[in-house]
């Protein structure tokens, strides 16, 4: 077997497997073996909201090459991320306060409060599905789901189930820029609920306002 190299260059693009086999965890580097090539791997190109690598794990990436010509590789995640993670009972009591005012609006629209939520749900599941599919893109390299498309599915009513995925899928929660339009959306459809529960008294101040 010819010895690893560090510039042996292999086809960039393809997804690639390979074992940590050094990890400088206060360095926040390592090297991983791909069969005959060894790479270098930096913590900054493992997806966000990871667990911190080390020594004997199995991860799958991008191969690419670094400013010192060097194999390395690029948008790492695990091959075994550690299962799904779970909501929680304080996640399921965070859900179900935020659902509260939404509900009691429902109560007030000229639909069925049924129609609300089916759609709500619907739209949800929908929401999650997105999650999970970009979870899988994103493990295996291919062409991500549009951020954008993710929030507005959200700020269409899949807000809970996108809440659900970000939990259960460890997606996009460790995100600080895509959790600030997170909540900046949560708090849009609770604001919208008070609103539906005054009467439109606060939308009504508003355009007064705007009119002025």
């Amino acid at each position: 077997m010819p010895p690893i190299s560090d510039f042996q260059p292999f086809q960039a693009g393809s997804p690639q497997v390979g074992t940590i086999t050094q990890w400088e965890d206060a360095k926040g580097f390592g090297w991983v073996k791909s069969g005959d090539k060894r790479v270098f791997v930096h913590i900054k190109e493992f997806e966000r909201g990871q667990r911190r690598p080390k020594a004997g794990e199995e991860i799958r990436y991008i191969p690419g090459i670094d400013a010192k010509g060097r194999n390395c590789a690029k948008r790492v995640t695990f091959v075994r991320s550690g299962g799904r993670g779970r909501v929680g009972v304080g996640g399921w009591f965070l859900l179900f306060g935020l659902l509260v005012l939404p509900g009691l609006a429902m109560l007030r629209l000229p639909v069925p409060w049924w129609m609300g939520a089916g759609v709500m749900t619907f739209i949800s599941a929908i929401t999650y599905g997105m999650y999970a599919d970009d979870k899988q893109r994103a493990a295996s390299g291919a062409w991500r789901v549009p951020e954008s498309s993710l929030h507005l599915a959200e700020l269409l009513g899949g807000w809970p189930g996108a809440f659900l995925a970000q939990r259960r899928l460890r997606h996009k929660c460790s995100k600080a820029s895509y959790q600030v339009v997170f909540w900046f959306i949560v708090v849009i459809f609770q604001i919208a609920a008070a609103d539906v529960m005054q009467d439109q008294r606060l939308s009504q101040a508003l355009m007064r306002y705007l009119a002025r």
